[in-house]
């Protein structure tokens, strides 16, 4: 039930973000563009990241090449709104599979329920496709498998994990110890481990510089090894002393009741973690975007394991809280419900579109298909529809278009932009007329 409510949710609000015009990000205008090279059987260029930008130089996820069909038989931004829909709604089956088969029927209705619509899923699916929506369902059947000792299946489904994103082979590698802990398997346990760090090693060293257009893991400049090895205790202090950072630890402990603590899943959270609260990006350390999404599989089948365990303890107080454990991490889920991007559901003016939303339309009516744009994020994904040619507007590189969008409103621009004079400025020597300027947003066509 928690599966199918969960998809139906989660493509309404995406189907609500996509009617509003709504662009996090450009990450969503990434992966499109990525699945319409696969589509094409050519390298994933992504325009929008520069002219000849390999997205596999960028972040390491070749398993995101099985939604290709789908994206071939829908080819538009939308689409992978709905697969990330549906991939969270299969990792929210496998987690409520897992409740019901070790607590009950009522176990897993509450456990399932508080996984579904956790305050990890939801911010992830508010900021629209990433990778780890993938991710997320290949953790929560290993988990399932792991609990369900069913040692090998879960290694195998664990080590499709370094396909996923690439610092997700730490998370092998934990996995692999955790796994060797339950089942006494140690040759199994250490291979998997192994295959988790050297996949991680050669991805970050040798895959990702070779494919990257600068010859370099971009984001190996986020975090600053002589730091850590020069002054670990000082970088732990700083992590310690962080609003944002224990507030991330309070949150994910909390949501599970503290059950998390007594599970030895538990520790397959820290790779994620760790990488997170060592980067210097800020962004990383909150709970909002998606960087918590492969958090909460960990985080609710560790509270089923942890509600086990401690069913088995010798203190009566402890016993009795297990009793009622799964009711207290549903509890904690409803809580905060009214804090969650799902609670815009409930409000009819979320859903009603106003000039804004008839000005956009009657832009993309403006473009033509087939032309070369440059354009800010704001209608970046809308634009990719009718093959056209989608740029980062400013972009190094980029050829000259044949139009060029912005949004004053919310392209991101800190000043007002002529988008004629600003077309000139670009590309010197070209000519510009603005052909629509209506709403905040501007269309300039190339005219010599």
């Amino acid at each position: 039930m928690w599966s199918g409510l969960a998809f139906v949710a989660y493509w309404l609000y995406a189907t609500l973000q996509w009617r509003r015009f709504e662009s996090p990000s450009y990450d969503l205008t990434i992966f499109t563009q990525m699945l319409q090279r696969y589509a094409r059987f050519e390298a994933p260029i992504v325009t929008v990241k520069g002219a000849d930008y390999n997205v596999l130089g960028d972040h390491f996820h070749p398993l995101l090449a099985l939604l290709t069909p789908f994206y071939a038989a829908f080819p538009s931004a939308y689409t992978l709104l709905v697969l990330q829909a549906l991939l969270v709604s299969v990792s929210v089956f496998f987690v409520t599979k897992t409740a019901h088969e070790h607590l009950g029927r009522a176990g897993g209705w509450l456990i399932g329920g508080a996984y579904a619509f956790s305050w990890g899923v939801q911010n992830a699916m508010a900021v629209q496709f990433h990778e780890v929506a993938m991710g997320a369902p290949v953790l929560a059947i290993s988990l399932w498998l792991l609990l369900r000792e069913r040692w090998v299946p879960a290694a195998i489904w664990a080590g499709l994990l370094v396909f996923v994103k690439e610092d997700l082979g730490l998370t092998v590698l934990v996995f692999g110890f955790v796994l060797a802990l339950r089942s006494g398997k140690l040759l199994l346990g250490s291979l998997l481990g192994l295959w988790g760090a050297g996949m991680f090693a050669l991805t970050i060293t040798v895959i990702l510089p070779t494919l990257n257009a600068f010859g370099q893991y971009d984001h190996g400049s986020n975090i600053s090894g002589a730091e850590l090895l020069g002054d670990p205790l000082g970088v732990l202090g700083e992590i310690l002393a962080s609003d944002q950072r224990m507030g991330t630890v309070l949150l994910l402990v909390t949501c599970t009741g503290l059950l998390i603590l007594r599970s030895n899943l538990g520790l397959l959270v820290l790779p994620t973690l760790a990488w997170r609260f060592v980067s210097s990006n800020e962004g990383h350390w909150g709970t909002g975007w998606h960087y918590s999404l492969m958090l909460m599989p960990i985080a609710y089948i560790a509270a089923v394991d942890g509600i086990v365990l401690l069913r088995k303890a010798k203190l009566p107080f402890l016993r009795a809280y297990a009793r009622h454990g799964a009711v207290i991490v549903a509890t904690f889920a409803v809580a905060i419900s009214n804090q969650l991007p799902l609670f815009e559901l409930r409000d009819p003016e979320q859903w009603r579109t106003g000039p804004r939303q008839e000005a956009a339309r009657a832009l993309l009516e403006t473009v033509p298909g087939g032309s070369v744009v440059s354009t800010d994020v704001s209608l970046m994904h809308y634009l990719l529809a009718d093959e056209r040619q989608v740029y980062f507007v400013g972009m190094p590189g980029n050829p000259v278009a044949d139009y060029l969008v912005v949004d004053n409103h919310a392209g991101g621009w800190s000043a007002p932009v002529n988008i004629a004079q600003h077309g000139s400025q670009l590309h010197p020597g070209t000519t510009w007329e603005t052909v629509f300027d209506e709403s905040g947003y501007q269309v300039a066509r190339r005219v010599g």
